[in-house]
């Protein structure tokens, strides 16, 4: 759950970088897009484990596009780190919801009791 409710910040950084960075226009449209979709999924994964898998589709996409479009150094960089970040953030280890798991009490058991031999005693 912790890195589902990182996942919502880092979620909106890719359409900013998309704006501030000289990208290309396939990976601006790709990155504002993709951006606004894992933003609005990443809240709803906070609820349903279904978004949150879809939010990690939406990461590995972008995080495999750079391959797939030309691109240059800066869009690569800034692609796959966000969409390794955002793939990682929803199906890593830390996201899943919290369980409650009710255990319980332990049946009491009397200890043996054990004798002590007598010793004679001198009179």
């Amino acid at each position: 759950m912790l890195s589902r409710s990182i996942a919502i910040v880092i979620a909106s950084w890719l359409p900013m970088f998309a704006v501030m960075l000289p990208v290309g226009p396939v990976h601006t449209v790709n990155a504002m897009i993709a951006g606004i979709l894992a933003t609005l999924l990443s809240l709803a994964a906070l609820a349903d484990d279904r978004a949150r898998v879809a939010t990690a589709v939406v990461g590995g996409w972008v995080a495999l596009s750079p391959f797939i479009f030309s691109s240059t150094p800066i869009e690569e960089v800034l692609t796959v780190s966000w969409g390794v970040t955002m793939f990682v953030g929803m199906i890593g280890p830390f996201s899943a919801a919290p369980q409650i798991e009710v255990v319980g009490a332990p049946v009491p058991v009397a200890p043996p009791v054990e004798e002590e031999r007598a010793l004679p005693r001198a009179a």
